[in-house]
């Protein structure tokens, strides 16, 4: 009697635990696509939206100016997270970090300037004056923070 009831403990605590490391990684990253990423709002099938706008180095110059604009001042001149009004808390994404590459396609990168989210805070492109092609094109100039493959 001892044993069947101290294996259905082991049983019943190995799975609560197998699905407790399970909830905590499915709410640190969202899946593949991003979605549901420390607080973002992702829509399905963000991962395979391309972005319509061609790069250029117009376009660049572009997404440069409008990165320093509104997106410096968090994520920094390198796009490290270290900007001086970076959340200490919460620091902002490394740009430069070569594990995003492959969470932060361009429909994801485009997602999270555009609907930015509540916490850790993040003002959303779409209230902050920049159109839908300001955001694709800063998309382009965030991209060049990434290593070189």
């Amino acid at each position: 009697m001892y044993h069947r009831a101290m294996n259905r403990f082991l049983v019943g605590s190995t799975g609560l635990a197998i699905g407790l490391v399970a909830a905590i990684a499915t709410a640190q990253d969202g899946g593949a696509d991003g979605a549901g990423r420390r607080g973002w709002t992702i829509p399905p099938g963000a991962a395979q939206q391309p972005n319509p706008v061609a790069a250029s180095p117009e376009v660049l110059a572009k997404g440069k100016k409008l990165y320093e604009d509104n997106c410096q001042k968090c994520h920094g001149k390198s796009g490290k997270g270290d900007g001086p009004d970076a959340d200490a808390d919460h620091m902002p994404d490394d740009f430069t970090d070569p594990a995003r590459v492959a969470r932060n396609p361009d429909g994801v990168m485009f997602h999270k300037i555009w609907n930015g989210r509540k916490s850790p805070k993040m003002p959303a492109a779409k209230g902050e004056g920049l159109s839908e092609t300001d955001v694709w094109t800063v998309v382009h100039f965030v991209k060049t923070f990434r290593p070189k493959a």
